[in-house]
């Protein structure tokens, strides 16, 4: 199969200039025939497997991202984490009608824990001593940006059971190296956020980094992000253990993948998995009686409402508690671990939820089982009848009908009409790709090895996630052909970037999207590779839409289980001709009709607010992008009008009307200059706009402004003159697309479109647009750098009789003996600027590559663009 690609660099930001400057940009970007080559196959587990592990390098956190990820265009972000403030992160600001305290957050954050506490620990929480607390790193939880604790733990410990089971399959594949550099950023993340004293006691532990309701509210790349995010830990007096011990069961599993490989990196994940085992069993003993208070709950689990809120509520902590007390006995050999939890084994575990964040019972029975199996001297049954007070009817063995045997039995009843197991329509993909991992566990370690009923059932939720299916469409009319389908129904494939036809084009994504709204219809900057799409409702419908968070939000923990799943698969049912795809991830640049290149751009709308006298004022809404990961702060942006028809150019004045970045981010401002003359061209004028304190580039904020004059001019010999405003000789009026006031505030449908003529700077070197005399930014030379991709361009021809100058080579307009893209500038700046920049009658000739003989124009400019990348194989064009 060949998928079509991105162009490369050099022809995206090249192509982004190919307007004539004359009128309003039209962009034709074209796809060149650049291709990645994989297997061909509809189902293929190796290349599935492959892709589902770039999921997490689009969402990795802090200081270290771009060091560890394999996606250019993700960076570090939220770099603030590793300074967050030593105080509470509420402030008393009042007292309510009940006469209880009224607080609001901090603008700067800090923690949910008291200043009494952080001052007594202050040489724990802060090493270093800079008065703040280092908490950078770990893994966006979904499409937004928070770091909760409950997904993050139990996706880590997923990908490292996936891995110790299948190893084999990673390792074949060559995947197994991508698959250790995630674990250890999860791992180390865990790590990172356990605060121990000098004996090794855990002090405090760091479950959650940002606040739901604050990050859900702006759809930015990460990497621009300023948001406030709070921080908080749990401690001895409020021990919330299951985010203890199932980071502690992470721990452990990463031990067990890493013992034979990095023993020393092994040893430190065991010792912190032991700590955090060791803080849980001092918080059991401690709350042994639990609270009289009922209404006070569990002392022991997680207190929801300090924290994940109503986005991750925890129910129990049992499950994780046996969960990890299983992977610590595998680490350790140290069957204390089961003491406690022999009282609390839920061997009627079938709760109605599949392997999930929230329920582990799944996978802590199957371990169980397996563990009773290998260690019968155990005797793991009577302990836990013992301990419970059960007798010997109870239950015989933990394969059977009352534990791992109803579990499996349970969610063989609980399918779709085409055969998915259905556990919820809040991504189900998520439960069908966790019933297919139990499944190929249960068959390794019940039935040696080989696939049964189980694992063919489990085969069928991956192959029905990699589109053996037929699905109901629910996107609207807008939204169906913003994701390529158009018709009622048909096959999907819930898999990002897996197949170019099928797959889920607009997961709910804010990193990915590349947009400042998930209302936004337009294609989305990147693809997710990997990344698995929620998946349909329990009738086989779906929606491929941005904005439905239900059916396409993409999260950590949904990946996790499909990861391990697709190396089972392999596994059990692998074929020769199932292979990964070489040279991946393809090198990724900005292609789409409405953009400008990986470099800068401009998106904007114009009203013209002219009056009868003459009077008046262009008024303007722009925001301004970048393919860049990391934009820079230093930016720039100029509008460029002609002042010919006015006599006194100072009568022009430039006024902000709103500045979003101001309003939204702490410390931001911005400015605009008044007119200011441009030196290499007469009667051209720019006004500058200026941003402060804020990286204004994809941030998705809008700026507005207004350039012209009122009243009736000025007075001369006491006669009052009126100059009429026309903005339409404007340079960058020439691609402005213009609308209504209401416009302005529009939110479902932005109406700003990419404005060529609109020039973006950095540090004052123009990286993005066309300035009035024709020049383009400069496109940097990505040989040395790029990323190798598989590409096949059709050889390319020109007629020529000769070379050099004064001699005839089709598109050669600049006479120096070649054709390429200075020769489209030069084009362009004779139609810009005839006096300034003519062509010779030669040049003329020789640039006059379509329409037979017609002269030359801006669309022969565009034909050599289209040369230059291998669209046109020769010039002249018919």
């Amino acid at each position: 199969m060949k998928i079509k690609q991105i162009i490369s660099a050099a022809l995206c930001a090249s192509m982004a200039f190919t307007a004539a400057p004359a009128v309003p940009a039209v962009q034709t970007v074209v796809a060149a025939d650049a291709t990645i080559e994989d297997s061909g196959l509809d189902i293929d587990y190796a290349r599935a497997l492959q892709y589902s592990i770039y999921f997490y390098d689009a969402n990795m956190c802090g200081t270290e991202v771009g060091e560890n990820t394999r996606l250019s265009w993700r960076d570090d972000c939220h770099t603030y984490d590793a300074h967050v403030p030593m105080h509470p992160m509420y402030e008393v600001t009042g007292t309510n009608e009940d006469g209880s305290e009224s607080k609001t957050m901090r603008e700067d954050g800090g923690t949910n824990l008291t200043q009494e506490f952080m001052d007594k620990y202050k040489d724990v929480l802060d090493p270093d001593g800079d008065g703040t607390i280092d908490v950078a790193g770990g893994m966006h939880d979904a499409g937004d940006h928070v770091e909760f604790g409950m997904p993050e733990n139990y996706a880590a410990a997923t990908l490292g059971w996936g891995y110790y089971e299948f190893k084999d399959s990673y390792v074949k594949l060559g995947q197994d190296d991508h698959i250790e550099t995630v674990l250890r950023y999860f791992n180390d993340y865990l790590m990172k956020c356990t605060f121990r004293d000098d004996d090794g006691t855990v002090i405090a532990h760091c479950y959650q980094v940002g606040e739901g309701h604050i990050d859900h509210a702006v759809w930015e790349a990460p990497e621009v992000d300023t948001m406030v995010r709070p921080a908080y830990f749990l401690t001895a007096d409020k021990p919330q253990i299951d985010y203890v011990v199932s980071a502690c069961a992470s721990l452990a599993i990463n031990y067990l993948n890493f013992k034979d490989t990095d023993p020393e990196y092994a040893e430190k994940s065991l010792d912190y998995a032991q700590a955090l085992w060791d803080f849980a069993q001092t918080a059991i003993e401690k709350n042994s009686g639990g609270s009289s208070d009922p209404a006070a709950g569990d002392p022991l689990l997680s207190d929801n409402g300090d924290g994940p809120s109503e986005f991750y509520a925890s129910s129990k902590w049992q499950d994780d508690y046996c969960w990890a007390a299983a992977w610590l006995y595998r680490a350790t050999g140290d069957a204390s671990v089961f003491d406690y939890a022999y009282k609390i084994f839920d061997y009627y575990a079938a709760s109605g939820w599949v392997y999930c964040w929230n329920d582990v019972w799944s996978g802590a029975s199957i371990l169980w089982a397996v563990i009773n199996q290998e260690h019968p001297e155990l005797d793991m049954v009577n302990n836990i009848r013992k301990a419970q007070g059960k007798n010997e009817y109870v239950f015989d063995n933990f394969w059977d009908d009352d534990c791992v045997g109803k579990i499996l039995k349970t969610f063989q009843q609980k399918v779709t009409p085409q055969g998915m197991v259905f556990i919820d329509v809040w991504g189900s993909c998520r439960y069908a790709s966790a019933f297919a991992l139990i499944c190929a566990v249960y068959d390794k370690y019940h039935n040696n090895g080989v696939p049964s009923e189980w694992s063919e059932m489990g085969k069928r939720q991956i192959d029905y996630i990699l589109g053996d299916n037929d699905i109901t469409y629910k996107e609207t009319e807008k939204q169906t052909v913003l994701a390529g389908r158009n018709g009622e129904h048909g096959k999907r494939v819930f898999l990002c970037g897996y197949d170019p036809t099928y797959s889920v084009m607009n997961p709910h994504h804010r990193a990915a999207s590349g947009l400042t709204m998930a209302e936004d219809p337009r294609e989305q900057k990147h693809v997710l590779w990997g990344a698995l799409a929620g998946g349909p409702d329990n009738k086989d419908a779906h929606s491929d839409s941005t904005n439905d968070w239900r059916e396409n939000e993409v999260t950590i923990d949904y990946n996790a289980a499909f990861v391990g799943a697709c190396a089972a698969m392999y596994q059990y049912y692998g074929t020769d001709d199932m292979a990964i795809t070489e040279n991946f991830p393809p090198e990724e640049t900005i292609s789409e009709e409405d953009q400008g290149g990986s470099g800068y751009w401009v998106e904007a709308l114009g009203l013209d607010k002219r009056n009868d006298d003459g009077t008046g004022a262009m008024e303007i809404s722009l925001k301004v992008y970048s393919g860049l990961p990391k934009p820079s702060k230093d930016i720039t942006v100029r509008y460029y009008i002609d002042a010919s028809e006015v006599k006194d150019p100072s009568i022009i004045q430039a006024l902000m009307l709103y500045d979003q970045a101001s309003v939204e981010i702490k410390g931001a401002s911005s400015e605009i200059s008044q007119p200011q003359k441009w030196d290499r061209m007469d009667n051209i004028y720019y006004v500058e706009m200026t941003w402060h304190d804020c990286t204004f580039a994809n941030s998705g904020k809008k700026y507005q402004f207004s350039v012209g004059f009122y009243g009736k001019g000025y007075t001369e010999n006491n006669v009052y003159y009126v100059y009429d405003w026309d903005p339409t000789n404007d340079w960058s009026y020439q691609t402005l697309k213009l609308g209504e006031k209401s416009d302005f505030f529009a939110v479902e449908d932005p109406p700003e479109v990419l404005c060529e003529n609109i020039c973006v700077y950095d540090n004052g070197v123009l990286v993005g647009g066309i300035e009035p005399d024709g020049t383009v930014p400069v496109v940097p030379d990505k040989t040395e750098t790029s990323t190798t991709t598989t590409t096949t361009t059709a050889p390319k021809t020109t007629t020529t009789t000769a070379s050099g100058s004064g001699k005839y080579l089709a598109g050669d307009a600049n006479e120096d003996g070649d054709v390429n893209m200075a020769d489209s500038v030069a084009i362009m700046r004779s139609q810009a600027d005839p006096d300034e920049f003519a062509l010779t009658a030669q040049g003329k000739k020789n640039g006059d590559v379509t329409g037979g003989g017609d002269g030359i124009s801006n669309n022969d400019a565009l034909a050599i663009q289209k040369f230059e990348a291998g669209i046109y194989t020769e010039l002249p064009v018919d």
